[in-house]
């Protein structure tokens, strides 16, 4: 064999004197081979520096291990934060992550769909852009299991894993309200959002239930990131009449917000302005204007992911489709004048 070309199981088996067949029991740790020759192999393995064809392997036995993963961004720390929990879970089980952004664009989330599924994953794990769903339902779909992570496609038929948005932004509202604050606007968001949308009605809810009014023009979507955070804060500060406080709808919009107070807001714009927010990540205590945050259990949201991926993937469907609906926790961030409930 010429230096520069790649050892094969064949050159393995040559040099140790045996099968092809005995190589691979010992690679694939059948434990049905002796010490000797298992020792023989392991040693012209190490000589040959032999690597195992991933590839060709995954044609053989029909799996590639990897599992596909797609987030609207990958600059959106909750996103990571999951997908860390999903390798920390997954890669003991011998799944690599093919990890993926759909940059917010439906368009860019059915090219990386094809783009996965042509590379024969085993399974996909999806945060959507959007509320359209029709591309979920391409044939190569019908034999890769796939969940739904974080936001859910109304009438699209597969496993979903999700957080109590509306109870979440009830809740922190609800915080704000009892702490004094009687005009509370809506910062962030898309209507076309899952989560948007739930954390929307989680607030409207609190709203109504202290019979406080909604003033509509600051109920203010445009957007799930930074760039949407900090715009719609300093078009709120324009106003005259702006709020002391906002519900924030994520932990983006929450650090663009802040980012436009820090940077563009009055002295007594930064005194008087509090938020509650969705979102409790380990910056958290840097954002000094929120009170009150709704954290989701990330662990819990990982491992039931990952469980129902392996199970789909062993072929047991007997649950098909599961939803999985997990409670978020308060955090009072008291450093900042949050108020604990039973102490007012």
């Amino acid at each position: 064999m010429h230096k520069s070309e790649q050892a094969t199981i064949k050159d393995v088996a040559k040099q140790a004197g045996v099968s092809i067949a005995t190589v691979s029991r010992v690679l694939n740790n059948l434990g049905v081979v002796n010490a000797v020759t298992e020792a023989k192999v392991l040693a012209s393995v190490q000589a040959l520096q032999y690597q195992r064809n991933a590839v060709a392997r995954s044609l053989k036995m029909r799996k590639t291990k990897s599992i596909g993963i797609i987030v609207p961004e990958i600059s959106n720390t909750f996103f990571t934060e999951i997908v860390e929990q999903l390798e920390r879970l997954l890669d003991p089980l011998g799944y690599a992550l093919l990890l993926c952004s759909s940059e917010n664009s439906v368009e860019e989330e059915k090219r990386k769909l094809s783009f996965l599924l042509e590379r024969n994953v085993d399974a996909l794990v999806v945060i959507p852009a959007s509320n359209v769903g029709t591309h979920f339902m391409l044939p190569g779909l019908k034999s890769t299991p796939m969940v739904m992570l974080d936001r859910e496609i109304a009438g699209l038929q597969c496993d979903v894993v999700l957080v109590d948005n509306r109870k979440g932004s009830y809740d922190v509202t609800s915080a704000l309200i009892r702490e004094g604050h009687t005009r509370i606007g809506f910062l962030g968001g898309e209507p076309t959002v899952h989560t948007s949308v739930e954390r929307l009605r989680g607030y409207l809810d609190a709203m109504r239930q202290y019979n406080l009014p909604v003033e509509q023009e600051f109920v203010m979507q445009g957007g799930m990131n930074q760039r949407s955070g900090y715009s719609l804060m300093k078009k709120a500060l324009a106003q005259e009449n702006c709020p002391n406080a906002f519900f924030v709808v994520n932990d983006m919009v929450h650090i663009g917000a802040t980012s436009c107070l820090a940077a563009e807001g009055s002295e007594k714009d930064c005194s008087r302005m509090v938020f509650s927010t969705f979102d409790h990540l380990f910056y958290a205590p840097l954002l000094k204007f929120c009170h009150y945050a709704a954290a989701q259990p990330i662990d819990k949201i990982g491992q039931s992911v990952a469980e129902i991926l392996i199970r789909r993937m062993e072929g047991n469907i007997d649950d098909f489709p599961t939803k999985v609906v997990l409670l978020p926790s308060i955090h009072v961030m008291k450093e900042n004048g949050g108020i604990l409930p039973d102490s007012k």
